[in-house]
């Protein structure tokens, strides 16, 4: 409801298997520029594997006050910034950095303060991450509900609604080419697997998605 337009969520565990996994993703609708969230945690075995971002509605690179805004600036929710919890988890020597080797997956992570980490699966790892996780979607919904200022920015002109439909489409269709998809693919075939991902994610031949 309100500017949230969809929530997405996932949970599964298998003590055989070994590995469990959690999601979380929030999308906001086109009226505001507000970024969307994702809060992936898994495990496998005794390793901690987190991905936590928000990824943004614009081009950084052209848009400083967004960045400043969005990342750089300490919420009222949690009184720490985006980039508050970076430099926490790159001084946190528990914290491993995650690098894909995939360039389809980097090209993806653009947001500047993404959590992306291998951690030990101790009681207090555990705790910190979920403390991230809250204070991620508690600042996320704080930027949400801003009806002034950088979120609302030329949100009426047709302009900002193109750019962010656009971003929006593609960033939702991002997991057609997620190489890890294949994954999928080996449990439900890939005929099952190309239905998911366009019934969850966006199909471009869809009427009813390109009238969003």
């Amino acid at each position: 409801g309100g500017r949230v337009d969809w929530i997405t969520t996932c949970k599964f565990f298998s003590s055989e298997l070994g590995f469990g996994n959690l999601r979380i993703d929030g999308w906001v609708n086109r009226e505001t520029r507000a970024p969307h969230v994702a809060v992936h945690l898994c495990i496998v075995f005794n390793v901690l594997f987190i991905y936590i971002g928000m990824p943004p509605r614009t081009n950084l690179v052209l848009d400083d006050a967004y960045n400043d805004h969005v990342y750089g600036t300490a919420r009222a929710a949690t009184g720490k910034s985006l980039n508050d919890y970076h430099v926490q988890c790159v001084e946190d020597k528990a914290f491993k950095q995650y690098v894909s080797k995939s360039h389809v997956v980097n090209a993806f992570m653009v947001a500047p303060t993404t959590l992306l980490y291998t951690i030990p699966f101790k009681e207090k790892n555990f705790a910190k991450v979920r403390q991230l996780s809250m204070d991620y979607v508690r600042s996320w919904l704080e930027l949400v509900d801003e009806t002034e200022g950088v979120l609302a920015d030329g949100i009426d002109t047709r302009e900002v609604q193109t750019e962010l439909l656009q971003l929006d489409v593609r960033t939702r269709q991002f997991c057609g080419r997620d190489p890890d998809t294949k994954n999928v693919a080996n449990i439900f075939g890939l005929e099952t697997t190309d239905k998911l991902v366009r019934t969850l994610w966006g199909d471009p031949d869809d009427p009813i998605w390109q009238a969003r």
